[in-house]
């Protein structure tokens, strides 16, 4: 069990298009995602890989994206029921899959472990504000520090968060 070293004191660790980004969990022992294989990226080699997941802050902003979604999936769902599924097309998007798409982490320890994001999971009508990253390979037994250091919209946001391992 991995037990949080350092973090912002109220685990924000991001701020996108105004909403706060909150660090939510860690699963150091998780099996690779299963388009891994099917990836000309990701190496065959990796065996295993660990998780984090993100948490959205409810805000005005996200109330907001929420109700405007709301709007254009009751349209959706007219459209699809007057003209049909090849007209109407895919339902939209939730609004957080574009947003989470834009977060991401650098990780390292203290060993050195080269580590690659090799999936991940945005946004489902059960968890709409909620994401969790996948990399691999999990961390060695031998490391003793585990550090995200996160990263909107390509520039480094200034937060992470080091986990000790040995605990």
């Amino acid at each position: 069990m991995a037990r949080m070293e350092s973090a912002p004191h109220d685990l924000i660790v991001a701020v996108h298009q105004g909403v706060d980004v909150s660090f939510a969990g860690l699963n150091l022992s998780t099996g690779l995602p299963p388009w891994h294989l099917e990836s000309e990226d990701c190496d065959v080699g990796f065996t295993s890989s660990f998780e984090f997941t993100l948490r959205a802050v409810p805000n005005e902003m996200t109330r907001q994206l929420d109700a405007d979604f709301s709007s254009k999936k009751e349209a959706w769902k007219a459209q699809l029921e007057e003209r049909g599924a090849s007209i109407a097309g895919s339902a939209p998007p939730l609004p957080s899959d574009k947003f989470f798409e834009r977060i991401e982490a650098e990780v390292t320890d203290d060993l050195g472990t080269e580590y690659m994001w090799v999936g991940g999971e945005t946004a489902s009508l059960e968890s709409p504000w909620e994401a969790t990253w996948i990399y691999a390979p999990a961390p060695p037994q031998e490391a003793g520090h585990l550090v995200l250091d996160f990263i909107a919209e390509g520039l480094k946001t200034g937060h992470s968060c080091t986990l000790d391992l040995r605990s």
